[in-house]
């Protein structure tokens, strides 16, 4: 009896040992599949590096010949950097259009369909670098997933990081206008110490704006540039939300 116990709770182990590593391989290859889409290295050449945890998430490395890759467990990249950064700054630089080529061709490795996807590109003098980013569209809005490219001056890919969000919360009823929107930023601009000063140049006529979602929230993004002293032309940025008319970010003076 005690023979058939023992043999009993073994098969149960064996059982519960085959699953875990039956999950762990299925694991394993939707972490792997989004790399293996955009590395040039074979299957076999890309490697588990760490488990690390960023504030509260989950965060599966690998690498390749070439990049680090930063995956969470449900197979979504977060970042791919450049695994030895360039030394120094390259005295040649690319012209805009190469960026753009670049561009469009990490979108496609990445299984994206730029069609979806408007694109920026800025140079940055100061850090000798080019800067995109791509936003994925929805109709008229934007669906808050975008991703960040950063090249060398002579368009040597540094880094590509990514922001997911869940373009079905744009099918949220507003309960805030976007002209009510832009009466909290004026408001807020008149009252607010750092910018009450530039609140007589800001009108609703001024303030551009478009649909989006961030942090899981439908989003009004406002944007206008006014004349200030301490930085001239300055492109002030705030994100307020649809449902509850809350500033959520600000892009301002300091």
């Amino acid at each position: 009896m005690n023979k058939k116990i023992s043999l009993g709770i073994l098969l149960i182990l064996g059982m519960l040992i085959l699953g875990a590593c039956s999950s762990n391989e299925e694991d394993t290859i939707v972490q792997m599949t989004p790399i293996l889409s955009y590395t040039n290295d074979k299957e076999e050449n890309v490697k588990f590096v760490r488990t690390k945890e960023y504030d509260g998430m989950t965060i599966k490395e690998y690498t390749d010949s070439k990049f680090f890759y930063e995956v969470t467990p449900d197979g979504k990249l977060m970042t791919i950097f450049l695994r030895n950064a360039p030394s120094g700054v390259t005295p040649n630089v690319a012209a805009k259009e190469e960026i753009k080529l670049k561009n469009e061709d990490n979108l496609k490795r990445l299984d994206y369909d730029i069609a979806k996807f408007k694109t920026t590109i800025n140079y940055s003098d100061s850090r000798k670098q080019y800067e995109s980013v791509s936003r994925e569209t929805q109709g008229e809005f934007f669906t808050g997933n975008n991703v960040y490219i950063q090249y060398t001056s002579d368009g040597t890919l540094i880094s590509i990081s990514f922001k997911h969000e869940d373009p079905q919360v744009l099918n949220n009823v507003d309960k805030i206008t976007v002209n009510e929107a832009k009466e909290i930023i004026i408001n807020y601009f008149a009252t607010n110490a750092s910018t009450e000063k530039y609140a007589a140049q800001l009108t609703k006529e001024i303030i551009r704006y478009d649909v989006d979602v961030y942090n899981g929230k439908k989003v009004y993004n406002l944007y206008f540039t006014l004349n200030t002293e301490e930085q001239g032309n300055f492109d002030f940025t705030y994100v307020v939300s649809t449902e509850s008319g809350i500033i959520l970010y600000r892009k301002e003076l300091r």
